[in-house]
């Protein structure tokens, strides 16, 4: 076991940093251990041929701090992203400091960032002339990397209604890249100017790229929380929202419905809560889906039942869910075994089984486990931590066990 040096590991982070932190991390600390432990696990994928995937592991976790405000955890385990999503974590990190009133280190974070984004511009306006030096940094944030820096950009500027920076940095990002920064636009207005706000989600709808689309179906659910006491904006929401989405994938399609099921839900509108609801379910149910869309599918409309007062239906449907995972399991590739359980673990906990639920978490450790490779096993555990971490599943010490004990059992091959 290596518990005490992976805890001093986490004392050293916290106590590096000389600016007072305003914001408490919500994690506990075998959360933070296990978080730390996974971080272990990921660094231990070596860069080539895996490159991609070790810095991708690394930024989900990136995520989970930040989304549990570990702020000065999440700064240490940027710096050992080592592509293009260092920086897009680095503008993340800063929008989350920023909202928390920690200005300095926003500043600071975004200086760095800044300076990488200027000297990408700066070396492709003077590519013919480039050193091999040069051209290999470059080679780096080619195409989508470098707009997704200058997105995230616009996104802190535009949080801290700097609007002429906030554009600037969105000038000349391809479509597909822009449409999150377009969406977070329209989010802004939703409460100040509905019709402006339409007017830019219509134009993402009406649009050519798939992400615009996406984006426009999320400004109008959001939109039709937000005025769901006006019959009037909440029917033209209703209509654009079922003619927009007829030709988009079927995991969408299902996520908005529940969130509109749980909006009316949350104003006593049964009847328009029982009818998203049994859109969404009609669809997981009639149209023919893999299992590894089915599961994550059928948790969520779990999740939804019992939130709009289907707790019985819902907490039946759950062992159902698991059931059918019995079922069929040995006709599952091992390195997917763990998402299904996940998404078993997760409709138990949404109901309140939580023995249930923590049977399942522990079925998924030992099946991530069967792979003789590591980077599958490493994917699974950060799947399997990032679920306990969001959910808040009280950490029994066999989970903890097993979890180190799957840590550590990361080596070659991978």
């Amino acid at each position: 076991m290596k518990l005490l040096p992976i805890f001093l590991f986490v004392a050293l982070l916290v106590s590096c940093s000389k600016e007072p932190n305003h914001a408490a991390g919500l994690l506990d600390g075998e959360q933070r251990f296990l978080i730390v432990n996974t971080f272990d696990a990921i660094n231990k994928m070596p860069t080539v041929p895996h490159e991609r995937t070790r810095n991708r592991e690394l930024a989900k976790m990136v995520d989970t701090l930040i989304e549990s405000k570990e702020y000065e955890l999440a700064e240490q385990f940027i710096e050992k992203i080592e592509n293009w999503r260092k920086q897009q974590k680095q503008v993340q990190l800063a929008t989350a400091y920023f909202k928390e009133g920690i200005v300095q280190k926003a500043e600071i974070l975004i200086q760095q960032v800044e300076a990488i984004a200027y000297k990408i511009t700066s070396l492709k306006s003077a590519e013919p002339q480039l050193s091999d030096a040069e051209r290999v940094f470059l080679e780096q944030y080619d195409d989508f990397r470098v707009d997704r820096i200058k997105v995230a950009l616009s996104a802190y500027y535009l949080e801290k209604d700097e609007k002429v920076k906030s554009e600037d940095w969105s000038k000349n990002v391809l479509p597909t890249e822009q449409a999150d920064f377009i969406k977070l636009k329209a989010f802004a207005l939703v409460g100040e100017d509905y019709e402006a706000a339409i007017i830019i989600n219509d134009m993402l709808a009406t649009g050519e790229t798939f992400e615009g689309k996406c984006a426009a179906i999320d400004g109008y659910v959001a939109l039709y929380s937000y005025y769901y006491d006006d019959e009037a904006k909440r029917t033209e929401l209703a209509e654009k929202i079922l003619l927009y989405t007829k030709t988009l994938p079927i995991m969408y399609r299902v996520e908005w419905l529940h969130k509109m099921a749980v909006s009316a839900y949350d104003f006593n509108d049964t009847i328009n809560a029982e009818r998203f609801f049994n859109e969404a379910a009609a669809l997981i149910s009639t149209v023919s889906l893999g299992h590894r869309m089915y599961f994550p599918l059928k948790s969520s409309n779990i999740t939804t039942a019992f939130t709009i007062g289907k707790e019985e239906a819902a907490a039946v449907q759950a062992v159902d869910l698991r059931n059918k995972y019995n079922e069929i399991k040995t006709s599952i590739f091992n390195i997917y075994r763990a998402d299904l359980l996940i998404a078993c673990a997760e409709a138990f906990m949404a109901v309140g089984n939580e023995d249930a639920s923590y049977t399942a978490y522990l079925d998924a450790i030992d099946q991530a486990g069967v792979n003789p490779n590591s980077r599958p096993r490493v994917e699974d555990l950060t799947i399997i931590v990032q679920s306990l971490i969001r959910n808040d599943v009280v950490l029994s010490e066999e989970i903890t066990t097993k979890l180190v004990s799957l840590s550590d059992s990361v080596e070659t091959p991978w």
